[in-house]
């Protein structure tokens, strides 16, 4: 059986992104009614510049109260990006996720645009798969 790559985790419908212009409030509304954890966000062009997760929206209420939601994502997003090429095999993307801590991983083209995110739930239920756990 041929080794998964990151491309085979990713769905086929486009990956929900955000501006730098668009708010706290208006990720935390695009993250509930996707149902995602991470927001990738995209200049003009389609090409990512940064990310924001939900944790990111908790500690910035923790820090400022409810007027962080008003904070553009330029000002909070992470802008050094962990990403993965679709080609990626599925034990190098989670060998990074765990290297940098982190829960969601952007899948990226060679011109940086987002062609999806891959999660560790995603990982884990298709390891789980595998390996025919009950």
């Amino acid at each position: 059986m041929p080794q998964l790559r990151a491309r085979d985790l990713i769905r086929d419908e486009p990956p929900v992104t955000a501006t730098p212009d668009e708010t706290l409030l208006d990720a935390a509304r695009k993250l509930a009614e996707h149902n995602i954890g991470s927001l990738p966000v995209v200049d003009d062009q389609g090409r990512i510049v940064g990310i924001v997760t939900e944790r990111d929206i908790v500690h910035q209420l923790a820090a400022r109260g409810p007027e962080a939601l008003n904070m553009k994502l330029a000002d909070v997003m992470t802008r050094e990006l962990v990403t993965a090429s679709p080609d990626e095999p599925i034990p190098q993307l989670a060998q990074k996720m765990i290297q940098h801590g982190i829960r969601h991983i952007p899948v990226v083209d060679n011109k940086r645009h987002v062609l999806g995110v891959v999660s560790i739930r995603r990982i884990l239920r298709h390891i789980l798969a595998e390996n025919e756990w009950p």
